[in-house]
């Protein structure tokens, strides 16, 4: 089994962001789960989601303690905390114009000002999911687009579906 923990701020959207790997998962022919934890349910407030995905069916329940791979949103979040229950083989993918040389697997992206240019908003989560599936392979590009116009497509207009895909890429194709 595969777990993912994603560390962001409500109004994020770390939860759509978890939303949308299940989807891409499941496309790929992958049982998923997946699930938010939030403190205080307010704009800023510290939010944790969760993606369970394995090939057979998913009878754990719970929070993620060990995570494979982890994805953080907003490097204001204390990092240390989010890299809590981080095993030597995690990889991590930090939304950052920092470099991290001394976390191991570590992966950054400035998923926000890629956002910023391609959509003419801050919000990353959608930017960082590029990069996550770069570092993940185990789901393509094309079924992470396909996950983002299913989850959207009676949410959003088109062209910002397109726009938000277009992040997407941009982060796909500059993760380091």
């Amino acid at each position: 089994m595969i777990e993912i923990r994603i560390h962001g701020r409500g109004g994020q959207g770390g939860k759509k962001a978890a939303q949308i790997i299940a989807r891409a998962a499941y496309l790929s022919g992958y049982k998923t789960q997946d699930f938010a934890m939030y403190g205080a349910e307010r704009k800023g407030a510290p939010v944790t989601s969760f993606v369970r995905i394995d090939k057979k069916g998913i009878n754990t329940r719970g929070y993620i303690f060990e995570p494979d791979y982890i994805i953080i949103l907003d490097e204001t979040i204390d990092v240390n905390k989010c890299l809590k229950g981080r095993k030597p083989e995690t990889q991590v993918i930090i939304n950052t114009k920092k470099k991290y040389k001394n976390i191991t697997n570590v992966h950054t992206i400035d998923a926000t000002n890629i956002a910023i240019e391609k959509t003419g908003k801050a919000i990353s989560n959608i930017a960082i999911l590029g990069a996550f599936i770069r570092v993940f392979k185990k789901i393509s590009i094309n079924q992470l687009i396909n996950a983002i116009k299913i989850e959207f497509k009676d949410k959003l207009s088109k062209e910002i579906i397109t726009k938000n895909i277009k992040a997407a890429k941009e982060c796909y194709d500059n993760i380091r």
